[in-house]
Order: structure tokens, then sequence, then C-alpha cells
């Protein structure tokens, strides 16, 4: 069994279930690369939480929620994501498409910037809650943790990325002069 550990049994399930896993996040994120992600997350979520497929009432039912709401967490990710750097950005409205993508890459680079200068701990945090769409409480038992320390660590860490982006955000403005002549 697969709750007991067995990694037989697991190497079953994922030959059973990974081409259709697979095949419902390409067709619903269009990406490989991300539909490879999700599948790799849940059967990584499955052997991390094996203990309690011994519960499950339905496995396949079980299984393809589990590939779902990894989904979904993706899209709440993304969209979160947008809406971080959109509220962080200080630059508003741009007239040129090639100027807008210029600067959101390099707001991207110092938000990626920031983020590798949090300290450790906050940066696993920040990275599985918003960028791996994880919830607080997900995270608080993957690493073992309280959902408090969880809710603490990704308030710091969202108030130093913006201090730093506030900090740093002169540069954008030159950047936008420079491609602007």
């Amino acid at each position: 069994m697969i709750a007991d550990g067995d990694e037989r049994a697991f190497r079953q399930l994922f030959d059973l279930y990974n081409e259709r896993f697979y095949a419902i996040a390409l067709k619903m994120t269009r990406s490989d690369k991300v539909a490879e992600d999700i599948v790799q997350d849940v059967f990584m979520n499955l052997w991390i939480k094996r203990e309690s497929l011994a519960n499950v009432v339905n496995p396949s039912s079980y299984f393809f929620t589990a590939v779902y709401r990894k989904i979904y967490h993706y899209y709440r990710s993304e969209a979160l994501n947008r809406k971080f750097l959109h509220s962080v950005s200080p630059v508003e409205n741009f007239a040129c498409a090639t100027e807008e993508r210029v600067l959101a890459h390099e707001s991207e680079a110092l938000i990626s910037k920031a983020i590798s200068q949090l300290p450790p701990q906050q940066k696993l945090v920040f990275k599985l809650s918003k960028q791996q769409g994880f919830s607080r409480a997900d995270v608080a038992h993957q690493l073992n943790i309280t959902p408090n320390t969880v809710r603490n660590h990704l308030a710091d860490a969202i108030k130093f990325i913006r201090n730093f982006l506030r900090n740093t955000a002169y540069i954008l403005p030159y950047l936008f002069w420079f491609f602007k002549k």
C-alpha cells in the first residue's frame, strides 16, 4: 500500500495516472512546462501525504481533485503575482508595449532580487505560498510551523519586498527615459 510507503505501489499509481494528469493540466494551462510542474507537484504531494491515502474512499476522484486544485492554485498564484507586480510598480501606463515589456522584465528582476535577499525561512514560505499557490495551512504542515508563523513570515516578506522596490524604484524612470531616446 502506498500509505505504508510501498514505492512499487506508488510507481504503479504514477504509471496509471501520469499521462491522464498531464493531459488535463496541458489542456487547462496550454503550457508543457506548467503541466509538467503541476503533475510533478501532485505526485510529490501524494507521496508526502501518503499516510492519509488509507482514509480515501474514492482514490480516483481524490487524485483528479488534487490535479484540479493544483491547476486552480497555479492560476490563483499567477493572478496574485500580477496583482502584486501591479501594486508595487512605480510606473503607471506606458504608450509603447515594448517599453512595457522591458520595464515589466526589469520589475520582475527587481522582485526576484528582493526575494533572494529574504531570510531563508521567509523566502521558503513566500515561494511556497505566493509562487506555488499553497495555502497557509499547507505551508505550515510542510514546514512543521504554525499557520500564524506562516502569516508572520509572509507579512514580513511582503513588507521587505515593497520597501526594497521603493528604495530601488528610482531606477525604473531612468530606464524608461533611456529606452525612449
